[in-house]
């Protein structure tokens, strides 16, 4: 609920327009580091409702006020600055990234987010690349409110995604970004059935699959080959954008 007092020209947001920050600081100002922090909430929190947001965006907008009262963070004083933030963070636009979330355990699939992050790069594609055993989780979902394609990359286990790539996984299914282009990408030993458990752990992502590449053991010549194919088609679909 959202109420605005139009004697002082203030909005109370409540969880709107909130950010993940402590401070002592009454006022945001013009500090970038609030607007990263709101940026974090919103993924965290506020991304699955998108298209509400979108909509209670433009129902403030004919309002007069000179401040916001959020009930997570300090005062927006310069409100333009988290409005036109958010009006960019719900609309349909999509950034030139690629987000990989990714684990290894004997260094098959970190080989594989390697030369695919080079070949990506090669081909002007920007790569935001977390390692599941040290990631900041908040920071991937930040990653994941503009980028265009997710990569998820996962060593086999008990023939399924390794148990972090799972928890990512379902963290992205939960959070409906806007993403329209997946690929995975992985390593197993004996066998796997790990993309066809991982595409069932994301119905609410509408996305197009461009690629899976499951290599056995250490990657191999063909293998890179895929890799660079899925490269291909990453940056063609970017073009596009």
């Amino acid at each position: 609920m959202v109420t605005h007092l139009p004697e002082e020209k203030i909005l109370f947001s409540c969880d709107f327009l909130g950010s993940h920050i402590a401070t002592s600081r009454l006022y945001a100002g013009e500090d970038p580091t609030v607007i990263t922090a709101a940026k974090r909430y919103y993924a965290e929190i506020m991304m699955p409702f998108r298209s509400s947001v979108q909509g209670n965006l433009k129902k403030i907008r004919p309002l007069a006020f000179d401040l916001i009262a959020p009930s997570h963070g300090p005062i927006y004083d310069h409100v333009e600055s988290i409005l036109a933030a958010y009006e960019e963070w719900v609309s349909d636009r999509l950034a030139n990234v690629v987000v990989i979330p990714y684990i290894s355990m004997h260094g098959s699939t970190e080989l594989m987010v390697d030369y695919l992050t080079a070949a990506l790069a090669e081909r002007g594609v920007v790569v935001e690349k977390f390692e599941l055993s040290t990631t900041d989780i908040g920071k991937l979902a930040m990653a994941l409110v503009d980028a265009a394609t997710i990569v998820i990359g996962t060593p086999t286990v008990h023939v399924g995604p390794h148990p972090s790539v799972f928890n990512a996984t379902h963290l992205a299914n939960a959070l409906r970004p806007k993403l329209k282009y997946a690929g995975i990408i992985g390593s197993y030993g004996w066998g796997t059935k790990a993309v066809e458990q991982l595409a069932g752990l994301i119905p609410n992502l509408k996305v197009e699959v461009l690629g899976t590449v499951m290599c056995k053991g250490l990657p191999k010549a063909g293998d890179f080959a895929a890799l660079d194919a899925l490269a291909d088609a990453i940056r063609d679909k970017h073009a596009a954008l």
